[in-house]
């Protein structure tokens, strides 16, 4: 059986309660391509109790009885606390690594081992509690960290740990700026780990260390630990997050310009983007009154719920009287309430994807997580309204690394999740898969201008307006993803006015209104005239040095998008 086809799964502590036995999951060929993802923690005494001796400013076991320094606290000496025959003493500085896997870990029977972080900068420490002496685990498994009680530590600037003897660690690894350590060993396990002439399994010089790729048939990884520390202010300056893929479009994607000429001579597609949404109850959302915050909370609940009962008709009914055509992002819960399921069906608009519900989104999913959320949103929406959708905006922006590459690889051919321009351009991936990104604008987002900028309905409808005329102004052929909600812009306090504002636009030149789906097509066609026309051309002679020119004047004619 072929495994190497199946996504690798994460598991999480959480999930671990569904393995009786962790070492069932180390044996079971189908579990060969999971990963386990490390607890990521603060260290303090008490959570590194059965791991070592935590050091900070506090004097453990005080009086101890020198009487030459009236003003000292002395602690007395750590009981269990050795160094074998002989210690010594070095410094080391840790630098970042891109790899979060857990190749190795060690332990050490007969001494202890001491790290202080020494600096500014906080160190990751990856420990697993001794298993030497478990009386719940077999003579094999007690040669073995056991994943269920292994965390990654996070030791913050001018603390350190003593390690008892038998726990399990890694050397320390860097939380994005370099991190330097004091470390306290033994003459003999230094000579012994010097003495390799290659990185390799180890049983010698008291240091057990283990290729766990040899042993485990999943991998162990840490989570990134620079958000954590940044979040925890256990860093003096900021961190460099990590990016969206080396571009900021996702692992593995590029972002490829969009060829000139797809808009027939118009400059700004406004694509009306309703956001029909659901909410789990009991886990908020958007709110007209933030500072209600009782349970059960009725007001701002109910206000949500509006948007569904009234707000989505009344969008609905100024499209169509506009006769403006419009892209609705729907939750896939949605699409199953009759009353919304009509409204939507009635309009006539493009479906587009918005997830399952607007309390979920993919940030804390793993890859065959994230690839089934696509699928139950595409096929429950498909099921119905009839149509599979081929535009995608993530709830809340709640979006991972591989968000873009799993839209493309699900047949989403406009995705909305970016907002950085007010161009359209495509998003193509290491392996081929590609998508077009159309940028949701933030600056004309009912919840920006209504919710954050607390604009009332007239300058929310004014600021749309300048904004697509300015745009109009400008060179080259631009996107706006007019995003709204049931919610907010369909109360009547906030369609009148941006009907009316609407109906100035239609008739300004230059200006179309189009669906997510249009303006994709539009583009399509367009690149495939533009390669059609190169063909043409180089199949020209030297001498009809013209007919390109008019080959892709025709090509244009007859493919592009019409307003």
């Amino acid at each position: 059986q072929d495994f190497s086809a199946k996504p690798a799964r994460v598991l999480r502590p959480a999930t671990w309660a569904a393995h009786k036995f962790w070492r069932r999951v180390i044996t079971m060929p189908e579990k060969q391509n999971e990963k386990i993802v490390l607890d990521l923690v603060v260290a303090t005494r008490e959570n590194t109790s059965k791991l070592g001796y935590f050091v900070d400013d506090t004097v453990v076991n005080p009086g101890l009885g020198i009487p030459f320094y009236k003003t000292v606290l002395e602690g007395a000496n750590y009981e269990h606390a050795d160094w074998k025959d002989q210690c010594c003493v070095r410094t080391s500085q840790i630098h970042w690594r891109d790899d979060h896997s857990v190749s190795w870990l060690e332990r050490h029977m007969e001494m202890t081992q001491g790290f202080l972080v020494i600096g500014k900068n906080p160190g990751l420490f990856v420990l697993g509690e001794p298993t030497h002496d478990r009386q719940d685990l077999d003579e094999k498994n007690r040669s073995l960290p056991d994943p269920k009680r292994t965390k990654a530590y996070i030791i913050p600037a001018g603390m350190g740990l003593i390690l008892k003897k038998g726990t399990w660690h890694d050397f320390p690894v860097s939380c994005g700026p370099p991190v330097s350590a004091f470390i306290l060993n033994t003459e003999e396990v230094v000579a012994a780990l010097a003495s390799m002439p290659q990185a390799g399994p180890m049983n010698h010089g008291d240091c057990y260390k283990l290729r766990l790729s040899e042993h485990w048939d999943f991998t162990m990884q840490f989570p990134d630990p620079r958000p954590f520390v940044q979040m925890h202010g256990l860093v003096p300056h900021p961190v460099a997050q990590p990016l969206m893929g080396k571009e900021g479009y996702g692992v593995g994607m590029s972002r490829e310009e969009v060829k000139p000429g797809w808009g027939a001579g118009k400059k700004v597609f406004v694509i009306p983007v309703v956001n029909v949404e659901v909410f789990v109850p009991g886990c908020g959302g958007p709110s007209v009154q933030p500072h209600l915050q009782s349970v059960p909370e009725v007001a701002n609940r109910g206000w949500r719920d509006y948007g569904n009962q009234r707000g989505l008709e009344r969008l609905a009914r100024m499209f169509k009287e506009l006769g403006i055509p419009a892209t609705a992002v729907i939750n896939s819960e949605a699409a199953k309430v009759e009353k919304v399921n009509k409204a939507i069906t009635d309009a006539g608009w493009e479906v587009g994807a918005h997830g399952v519900n607007n309390s979920s989104g993919a940030a804390k999913m793993n890859r065959g997580e994230e690839e089934a959320y696509f699928k139950q949103s595409l096929d429950d929406l498909e099921q119905s309204l009839g149509a599979r959708p081929k535009t995608w905006l993530t709830p809340q922006f709640s979006v991972t690394e591989r968000t873009p590459e799993i839209a493309a690889q699900s047949g989403i051919q406009a995705f909305l999740d970016f907002v950085d321009d007010d161009v359209p351009y495509h998003l193509v991936h290491e392996e081929g898969k590609r998508t077009l990104a159309l940028p949701y604008c933030m600056e004309t987002n009912d919840i920006s201008l209504c919710l954050t900028k607390h604009f009332d309905g007239r300058q929310y409808a004014q600021a749309i307006e300048d904004h697509v005329r300015q745009l109009a102004k400008e060179d080259g052929e631009k996107v706006v993803c007019l995003g709204m909600h049931t919610f907010i812009a369909g109360t009547p306090a906030r369609v009148l006015p941006l009907q009316e504002a609407l109906a100035r636009l239609r008739e300004v030149p230059g200006v179309c209104f189009a669906t997510a789906e249009q303006v994709s097509a539009a583009i399509a066609k367009n690149d495939q005239a533009s390669a059609r026309f190169a063909l043409s051309k180089a199949e020209q002679s030297a001498q009809n040095k013209y007919a390109g020119g008019w080959v892709m004047a025709l090509l244009l004619k007859e493919e592009t998008l019409h307003c």
